[in-house]
């Protein structure tokens, strides 16, 4: 009969290549390779050695956890590891550790827009838990690694103590965002931690809780438009069809979801006008495969995917000319190909009325100030690219140039200054 040994020796190089597989997986690999009908527990218990021949007890990862804090500060000075224990008795138990290193935090403040997604999701395996993340956007729109945490549950004691570790790290920059789903006790930390943030609330987890409750065509109509116009206008007009059909969806709203979802709401200052936190969902999916980790490795291994994922984007951008992203002029270029321009009335060098051809083919005017950067339809405000009314001015004039109207936040120069800093190798835990 198969001992949890036998087993063991025969999953070694199996777990070695696939790290997720579950017991499940082990009991049919073992079944299917040697022939034989084999118990869940013995399967199990199996794994379970196996995996501990590889990385470890559990127990002894806490420890480590130590070890490789000690590591990464000498490797790299000016990271941030925070360890938290608890006094249980005579013994200390592991709370919480909150990682930041220190490229990512020199290169958020330095390349990337304000904007920060905060968000949690499970571990699995013998002591589950939760990996806390901060992430941002580069110039380029792709995900930004600043800092993550783990620990016990999503309290809001835990909220708060890693959204101050992560104002210690970054500060207060200007236009600070910070959005985040419907967690428990995140939205009071963030407001304590970060008082000056505008503190915006995930469209998709906001939408999806609204629908639980109301249901039909004027809310799957309004709703979404209301959150994507740039206007108050524009959402006002939306929200009040939603009232005139269902005043007590206004109240729901109101009382349920009081931070910030909709894009008439945002500052002008962050330049990104994201209504869902897609970047944090980025994250959970870049790391899920590494969940069922002992701490030590968990942490490690998300510190050698940060440091891959950096000096990849810093060769990219060494392929790259001065100037405004390529992807972004790309972007640019393509929507002004496809404008239905009626008419550009000048007012003066600076000034203009712009009239289009809307969607829903009506002619509709717009007034663009080329020297601040401002149109009336608050697109080119809040996202610092110019929106389709500024592109049909800046065409018209022979000699100008898009990328002459594109925030600097989409320049090469930041996205070079958001990678710069190299994550430091380490040696394994020998």
């Amino acid at each position: 009969m198969a001992s949890q040994g036998w087993c063991a020796d025969r999953l070694g190089d199996w777990v070695k290549k696939n790290p997720t597989k579950r017991a499940k997986d082990a009991k049919d690999k073992l079944e299917s390779d040697f022939g034989i009908k084999l118990k869940y527990s013995k399967a199990w218990s199996g794994l379970k050695v196996a995996l501990d021949q590889i990385h470890g007890k559990y127990e002894e990862s806490f420890q480590l956890l130590f070890n490789w804090a000690a590591q990464l500060e000498q490797s790299s000075p000016g990271s941030i590891v925070k360890i938290e224990l608890d006094k249980i008795g005579k013994k200390n138990r592991f709370k919480r550790v909150f990682v930041a290193l220190k490229p990512c935090i020199d290169g958020f403040l330095a390349g990337c827009r304000p904007f920060i997604g905060v968000d949690a999701s499970f571990l699995h395996g013998k002591y589950t838990g939760q990996l806390a993340s901060a992430t941002g956007v580069d110039g380029h729109n792709w995900l930004f690694h600043i800092a993550y945490a783990v620990f016990d549950s999503e309290t809001e004691d835990n909220w708060k103590w890693f959204l101050e570790n992560l104002h210690e790290v970054i500060g207060d920059p200007p236009g600070l965002v910070l959005c985040s789903d419907a967690c428990k006790g995140l939205e009071k930390a963030v407001g304590a931690v970060f008082p000056q943030a505008e503190n915006r609330e995930c469209m998709r987890h906001m939408y999806s809780n609204f629908m639980k409750h109301y249901s039909g065509d004027v809310f799957t109509d309004h709703l979404y438009p209301a959150a994507k116009s740039y206007t108050e206008y524009m959402f006002r007009w939306h929200m009040k069809r939603i009232f005139e059909f269902a005043p007590q969806a206004i109240d729901y709203l109101e009382e349920h979801h009081s931070r910030i979802w909709y894009r008439s709401g945002f500052s002008e200052e962050s330049k990104c006008d994201y209504l869902t936190n897609n970047v944090s969902e980025s994250f959970n999916s870049q790391i899920k495969h590494l969940k069922g980790l002992h701490i030590h490795e968990l942490v490690d291994r998300i510190r050698e995917l940060i440091m891959e994922k950096r000096y990849i984007r810093k060769k990219i951008a060494q392929q790259w000319g001065d100037g405004i992203l390529p992807s972004v002029l790309k972007e640019l270029n393509l929507i002004s190909k496809n404008l239905n321009v009626i008419k550009v009335s000048v007012s003066d060098e600076d000034f203009a009325e712009v009239t289009l051809l809307d969607e829903w083919n009506k002619q509709k005017r717009n007034t663009v100030d080329l020297k601040n950067h401002k149109c009336s339809c608050r697109e080119w405000q809040i996202t610092g690219k110019p929106c389709k009314h500024a592109l049909a001015w800046i065409l018209s004039n022979r000699g100008m140039q898009i990328a002459d109207f594109v925030h600097e936040y989409y320049s090469v120069a930041r996205f070079r200054a958001a990678y710069e800093g190299r994550v430091e190798p380490m040696t394994d835990r020998s």
